[in-house]
């Protein structure tokens, strides 16, 4: 792989990851990068709503992924990302209780097979999702982070 690393940031709940979330948008659009630029991806729909209306709350534009001729923060779910590209990404909620979600894993006890390819399918969606930064990713979670993650904090 080629690029910077990721920066890994952990916090102690999802108002402090919503904070930080909004100084990172903002440090790129101060560095020079359009806010269309910029995607914000969630596992679920709920989290991609929070950081639309956290960001917005704090003056920033904000739109949907696929909005066209719009200069605001695309915010969406991580399935939501596939096939777009941004110069920067930030995956959000990459955390143990939200990724991978639990609804989609079988019980390993009920099914090894099927539990190792749910597992293996939201890893996928998470590499997806961070696939999608041409320059810099972000990456944050509150709590403990997800078993996909290094939990080692890059800040």
């Amino acid at each position: 792989m080629h690029g910077r690393r990721p920066r890994v940031a952990g916090h102690p709940d999802r108002d402090a990851e919503h904070d930080q979330l909004v100084d990172q948008v903002r440090r790129w659009i101060d560095d020079g990068v359009e806010p269309h630029a910029i995607a914000v991806a969630a596992r679920n729909g709920h989290l991609a709503r929070a950081a639309r209306d956290r960001l917005g709350t704090a003056g920033i534009p904000v739109s949907t992924p696929t909005a066209s001729k719009t200069n605001a923060v695309r915010v969406g779910t991580m399935h939501a990302m596939k096939g777009l590209e941004f110069r920067c990404v930030a995956a959000i909620g990459v955390d143990a209780d939200t990724m991978p979600a639990r609804s989609t894993i079988t019980a390993a006890d009920d099914d090894p097979t099927a539990h190792r390819h749910d597992l293996q399918g939201e890893r996928c969606l998470l590499f997806v999702a961070c696939t999608r930064a041409r320059d810099s990713l972000y990456v944050s979670y509150a709590g403990a982070p997800s078993p996909f993650l290094d939990a080692r904090p890059t800040h």
